[in-house]
């Protein structure tokens, strides 16, 4: 019996050595910390140039800032393209880091359509498909460069040009300058020229877009067939191929003879418009 006890002593005092052991064992393994999670990488800065489009391709777009300043962007897959890239169009165009000439476009995206009716309210480069030119471009092979807008004052070697960003800008003419007629204050002209758009450019060639509008009291008058005629009004068949309905009242002088056939000419004030009142109405040429 008792060696059995002692027995039992010894495998306790074992059992308690072992979990000793391991206990020991655990407080001296240091506890397993998480990984670390990689540094993140700054990112680039970002930044952003708007402009008019005047070139685009399917790896190059380049705009024209409103102070005349060029930018060529890089097209990749990764580019987001958002809008249309029409010729014409505003764009701002988003890309990493410093510029420099060619850099990768993060995204382009269209601001503003370019009106086509209002199409002569443009710039660009005469080197873009479908780009008006001018009549006698020069012999070097210098990028040649249009502005149009409003002319507000003119005189022999220069003229002010109110273009669609707002800003009236000074061109300067010379004896070399090749110069449509009518170019007035209140026309639109377009003006071919080198380099940037900026105060004091020189004009090569300035062309005759639009005569500019009458003034409310002005005296206008439009030639064209009679091809219906009442007490009150008369149509006209005017060379734009328009039919324009021409009011008479008690203070319109008309002469005797006009009916359908007549050749006859309205006096007006104003722009040409349907269903203007008739000043006078003029007899040009009987019914044949």
């Amino acid at each position: 019996m008792l060696k059995k006890s002692f027995a039992l002593v010894a495998i306790m005092l074992a059992l308690m050595l072992v979990l000793t052991a391991c206990a020991n064992n655990a407080a001296e393994k240091p506890a397993e910390e998480p990984a670390e999670k990689p540094a993140e990488q700054p990112a680039d800065t970002l930044s952003t140039k708007t402009g008019v489009l005047i070139e685009a391709s399917m790896h190059v777009v380049s705009i024209q800032a409103p102070d005349g300043s060029t930018y060529t962007f890089g097209v990749d897959d990764n580019t987001d393209i958002e809008g249309s890239e029409v010729l014409g169009n505003t764009m701002s165009v988003t890309y990493a880091g410093e510029y420099t000439s060619g850099i990768i476009a993060i995204t382009i995206m269209t601001v503003t359509e370019v009106d086509a009716a209002a199409s002569s309210l443009s710039s660009g480069s005469t080197d873009a498909p479908g780009a008006p030119q001018p009549t006698n471009p020069p012999a070097t092979q210098d990028t040649i460069w249009y502005i149009t807008g409003t002319d507000q004052d003119v005189s022999m070697n220069q003229l002010q040009l109110l273009y669609e960003d707002g800003i009236t800008y000074t061109i300067l003419k010379d004896d070399n300058t090749k110069t449509d007629q009518g170019i007035v204050v209140g026309c639109i002209a377009r003006v071919f020229h080198k380099g940037t758009i900026k105060n004091g450019m020189h004009a090569l060639e300035i062309h005759l877009i639009k005569d500019p509008a009458p003034s409310p009291d002005a005296i206008m008058y439009l030639t064209g067939t009679v091809t219906d005629a009442t007490m009150n009004q008369m149509q006209l068949l005017y060379e734009d191929g328009k039919t324009y309905t021409i009011l008479k009242d008690d203070n319109t002088k008309v002469d005797s003879g006009i009916a359908v056939g007549s050749i006859a000419r309205v006096y007006h004030k104003g722009a040409l418009a349907d269903e203007m009142l008739a000043l006078e109405i003029h007899l040009i040429s009987a019914p044949p």
